[in-house]
């Protein structure tokens, strides 16, 4: 019993966590939009969206296993998301390493906090689909 509360209580954070970077993305967005400076606004729009659709999923499922009385993370669940993290970092890095190289000449970034939060929302995008991938396959 004490254990299904500590975890209720995980999953509520990651929830309550979650909320807050997406009310940071939002507002980046908004402020972006009152900038004029459509392309980040987007962005920030886009990576909102990302978190609120994956806090989603990750809430539900984490409530639907408290109420049938499962832990929120066995072995194989664990295992997913280590190679789903590990995967994910290492595309990250040719990631960046393409957006350093394509950033002199074809990719046009207003500045470093741009390139910055697309490398990021790239990150977060990477890991969802590995997670997705690893979640589906057979470990």
């Amino acid at each position: 019993m004490k254990q299904q509360k500590i975890e209720k209580a995980r999953l509520t954070t990651i929830l309550i966590i979650s909320l807050f970077v997406i009310i940071t993305g939002t507002l980046f967005a908004i402020q972006s939009f009152k900038n004029q400076k459509v392309t980040g606004g987007i962005l920030g729009i886009i990576i909102a969206i990302i978190i609120l659709i994956f806090a989603i999923i990750v809430y539900k499922r984490g409530n639907s296993d408290l109420k049938n009385r499962l832990p929120l993370k066995d072995e194989r669940s664990k295992r997913v998301i280590e190679k789903a993290t590990s995967m994910a970092f290492l595309v990250s890095l040719y990631l960046l390493l393409a957006i350093g190289f394509l950033s002199e000449n074809i990719i046009k970034f207003r500045d470093i906090s741009q390139a910055t939060s697309t490398a990021v929302g790239g990150m977060a995008l990477l890991f969802l689909i590995f997670w997705i991938y690893y979640n589906q396959k057979t470990m």
